[in-house]
């Protein structure tokens, strides 16, 4: 059998990034925290840990965290239904999102449930390729990501389309992309078509992460244009990004969530509007009976169909 209290103290160390700061959270000495995962690691005959800043856990280490995750949130349904949800006592349940979804329609879906069961939230924001890896690692219980098929002892949901916008500033698109001969005559929509890759090419991109690829796919798909062919400015928040392109900074490729209100007041246009494209979006979670990934489920499914596309 495992301890748990060595379990307990391999996650604050992974949590935390160091040996010093998980002795604080766990109110032990660092050479205690240094014991417990010693014990840990000679009863599974493997190193946990990867000693470096910050510290990282190996393929075993994620494994161990997985079930000790698991575990915690089995431990903390009992002690619901035992208590009837003791704010004293109160479930922390950790979820991997998008940034995208997080600024639209995510924390409606969950906000009246977290206060109805006295429950805490705490989310990793990520790209939506990437999420699947947190719930892999343990570090979440459940993830809105793009990757469909289930993982290994998870379950996939799906949850609806984002539907991506390339748009931008009409000042922005006047400056780059020139004007049409009759604006007047002429919607939002249809302003600035037949687009060149020599237009895109000097036009300045606004981009969320290096790991977004949505808008390289993007010019890939419908320009033929490789990395490298464009300037972007990268900008790692669903706020600023946003702003960015507001400011005429560059353009960008927005969800419809937040775009089409802007395009609505005429704050933004859309440079391709038969252009544009679908990200699906799935919740993956454990397998196993807890009460909470059902309900974080059902609350999501719920606020996902009012929102997202249903394709």
């Amino acid at each position: 059998m495992l301890e748990y209290a060595n379990l307990k103290a391999l996650a604050v160390v992974v949590s935390e990034g160091g040996f010093d700061r998980a002795a604080k959270v766990l109110h032990i000495t660092q050479s205690a925290v240094s014991q417990r995962i010693r014990q840990l690691e000679e009863k599974v005959g493997q190193s946990l840990l990867i000693r470096s800043n910050p510290v990282v856990a190996t393929p075993t280490g994620k494994r161990l965290l997985r079930h000790y995750s698991q575990v915690q949130l089995l431990e903390s349904e009992l002690r619901a239904e035992m208590d009837a949800d003791d704010p004293n006592h109160p479930t922390t349940v950790r979820i991997a999102v998008n940034a995208d979804s997080l600024a639209t329609w995510f924390l409606p879906a969950l906000a009246g449930m977290f206060s109805r069961h006295a429950w805490l939230l705490e989310l990793i924001v990520d790209d939506e390729s990437y999420t699947h890896h947190l719930l892999k690692n343990g570090e979440a219980v459940g993830c809105v990501t793009t990757t469909e098929v289930p993982m290994a002892g998870c379950s996939s949901e799906f949850l609806g389309t984002m539907e991506y916008l390339c748009v931008a500033t009409p000042e922005f698109a006047a400056r780059y992309f020139g004007e049409p001969s009759d604006t007047q005559s002429l919607s939002n929509t249809q302003l600035f078509n037949g687009i060149s890759q020599a237009q895109l090419a000097k036009a300045p991109a606004v981009v969320f992460s290096t790991k977004d690829k949505l808008h390289e796919k993007f010019l890939a798909q419908y320009f033929n244009m490789a990395p490298g062919q464009w300037w972007q400015h990268t900008i790692p928040s669903s706020e600023s990004f946003l702003e960015a392109i507001n400011l005429s900074l560059g353009y960008g490729l927005v969800g419809h969530l937040q775009a089409k209100p802007l395009i609505d007041k005429g704050i933004l246009i859309e440079l391709t509007p038969e252009r544009r494209m679908r990200v699906p979006l799935f919740w993956q979670h454990w397998n196993i009976k807890a009460k909470q990934t059902t309900l974080v489920y059902r609350a999501l499914a719920a606020t996902a169909q009012h929102n997202l596309l249903q394709v």
